[in-house]
């Protein structure tokens, strides 16, 4: 699929049908900046969109995925669909991955501020009581049962397991390394 081809497309018809940016977003239950974007080349709709967006302007999913209207015998692409798929997997992946990153990063800062809160910062010595980060380590779990239960569901879970643990390490190995740093400092 061509993203300017499909952008143009959709201003045409949307044009043809007399509609604004504006009326078509009300009808599919986005934003006109959404049908902007789109319109412009800049990206497609989500995959849950297309058929609303079909049925708004009054063409088949087919001829929306080819961005043309068709002949009478309207015959299914297999491409079309498959082009459908691939790009809703991605933008799938997309939306995990920065929902990960924003997960590991979170876990991180947590682990931070609780070992940075756990230092006794007298001026003759420093002393650090032995916690374990509890609030670090939720995320990690919260991952790691989410995964369970897409997997209990059947689908596609990815390495998530292994992020969710490596996310209970991580405070673990920052607060070791938190107090061997001490114990070379104040020995």
């Amino acid at each position: 699929m061509d993203v300017n081809k499909f952008g143009c497309f959709l201003s045409e018809r949307r044009k043809e049908l007399k509609m604004t940016q504006k009326d078509l977003a009300t009808e599919i239950q986005v934003t006109d900046k959404a049908v902007s974007k789109w319109e412009r080349g800049l990206g497609f709709p989500d995959i849950n969109t297309i058929e609303p967006l079909a049925d708004v302007l009054n063409v088949s999913i087919i001829e929306l995925m080819k961005s043309e209207r068709a002949n009478e015998n309207v015959s299914i692409d297999e491409t079309v669909v498959e082009d459908v798929f691939d790009i809703a997997t991605k933008e799938v992946e997309r939306k995990q991955t920065k929902i990960l990153i924003i997960l590991v990063i979170t876990t991180f800062l947590c682990t931070l501020v609780e070992i940075l809160q756990s230092i006794d910062w007298n001026v003759k010595e420093l002393t650090m009581t032995a916690a374990i980060p509890y609030t670090a380590l939720i995320p990690g779990f919260v991952t790691i049962i989410v995964s369970i239960i897409y997997k209990l569901k059947g689908e596609k879970t990815g390495n998530l397991i292994a992020i969710g643990v490596c996310m209970i390490i991580i405070p673990i190995i920052l607060l070791l390394g938190v107090f061997l740093v001490l114990g070379l400092l104040t020995g």
